[in-house]
């Protein structure tokens, strides 16, 4: 492999966060540029990158964030943003990365995890990442107890919503004790603020964030954001409506009152490698707002 500069941490140079976003747009069509404007990394999304006449030609990086596994909190680190310039690809840049990653952090961390593509599924288990089946959770919405809550739909734009949003998702609770995340501001905000900005709805008594989406008859529920502990049963009664007839739970759900059906979860191109010293629980699902 010829050698080429390594770089991390620079997303404060202009000149690297450019050629950076330009490979992401050119690889995944996602540009990083208005999250860093609008301060959303909190020094824990960091690049690993090599650099070639100024260009970055690879990268790999690391969110950090904590895991809750069966009540114990955990050193998490999720890998994210593999990305080769074409015409740099086949050089194993991509491997000195992810080695140099490892050796940097397997010893201070409990579990680094990643999601790839359905293209690099070999790549992985090479550094000890092992393939993980992800679950699904599905509620009969007939069976539940449909309770009256005062509910609205925040408003990023609006300035009280934006504080709201802000300080639920800074502070969060565990959706899970079973399998939650928490410290994990990056990337939570930039699913409220982006990818579910539109689907942000208060419960105003509870002081609760639900973030749902309804397709049809069916309501996918994809986390809950609260400063205090939570019965999961007691927000879907006041959040499910007569015309609901499924609830999909995107996380592992913990129910007191109500039957779950669950199984094996498909996702194209967006399978699941562990690399954990810890044994995880034998249900598995990574809220999909901690995705990167």
């Amino acid at each position: 492999m010829k050698k080429y500069k390594m770089i991390s941490n620079y997303m404060d140079n202009e000149k690297y966060r450019s050629s950076f976003n330009k490979l992401a747009v050119g690889t995944f069509g996602l540009d990083f540029e208005d999250w860093y404007k609008n301060k959303l990394f909190y020094n824990r999304y960091i690049c690993y990158s090599f650099v070639d006449r100024d260009e970055i030609i690879a990268n790999i990086s690391i969110n950090k964030m904590n895991l809750i596994i069966k009540n114990q909190k955990k050193k998490a680190l999720q890998i994210g943003t593999v990305m080769t310039h074409p015409e740099y690809r086949n050089q194993g840049l991509s491997a000195a990365l992810m080695k140099h990653i490892i050796e940097k952090y397997e010893n201070d961390y409990d579990i680094i995890y990643l999601f790839a593509n359905d293209s690099v599924l070999n790549f992985y288990p090479k550094f000890g990442f092992k393939k993980a089946e992800e679950y699904f959770y599905e509620l009969d919405a007939a069976q539940i107890n449909k309770k009256q809550s005062q509910i609205r739909k925040l408003n990023k734009e609006n300035e009280e919503d934006y504080k709201i949003i802000l300080r639920l998702a800074e502070n969060r609770q565990p959706v899970s004790q079973k399998l939650g995340i928490c410290n994990d501001i990056w990337p939570l905000l930039v699913y409220c603020l982006y990818e579910y900005s539109n689907d942000l709805y208060y419960l105003e008594d509870e002081d609760i964030i639900v973030i749902a989406v309804r397709e049809g008859d069916r309501l996918h529920i994809y986390d809950i954001l609260t400063l205090e502990p939570f019965i999961l049963d007691n927000i879907i009664e006041k959040f499910v409506l007569e015309s609901d007839k499924i609830i999909e739970i995107h996380f592992v759900p913990e129910l007191m009152k109500y039957n779950v059906i669950k199984g094996y979860k498909q996702r194209k191109n967006d399978t699941l490698f562990l690399r954990s010293k810890e044994d995880l629980s034998k249900e598995i699902l990574f809220p999909m707002t901690s995705h990167t």
